[in-house]
């Protein structure tokens, strides 16, 4: 079953640079996100989507769970349990309008 979470304020640039580099790649990428505890219903091939200033506007495909992970991009160490995706994300033809929010949520699938 697919999750939603949301990108924090002052993550946005982060989040861009990482994006930026991930479609220059000519390889497969992954991408993480750092969780308090696994999403129990969350299975590979799954959706992540992100919530962006209001606004649901793009998804990863979730791969698995990873410990202690360190950001190829930004050098960033992400200590705890983590999600992995690949990356770059996909963005939806048509945002959706929902509030942000610690932690994640199951969703329906979107498009």
């Amino acid at each position: 079953m697919d999750i939603v979470v949301t990108i924090p304020k002052n993550e946005f640039k982060n989040v861009q640079k990482e994006e930026i580099w991930a479609k220059k790649q000519n390889r497969s990428a992954i991408c993480f996100w750092k969780i308090r505890h696994e999403a129990k219903k969350l299975k590979p091939g799954d959706r992540i989507y992100f919530i962006e200033k209001g606004m649901i506007t793009s998804y990863n495909i979730f791969l698995s769970y990873d410990k202690d992970c360190i950001c190829e991009v930004t050098g960033r160490k992400w200590l705890g349990l983590n999600l992995i995706m690949d990356t770059p994300s996909i963005v939806l033809k048509k945002p959706v309008p929902m509030k942000g929010f610690q932690g994640f949520r199951y969703i329906e699938r979107i498009e």
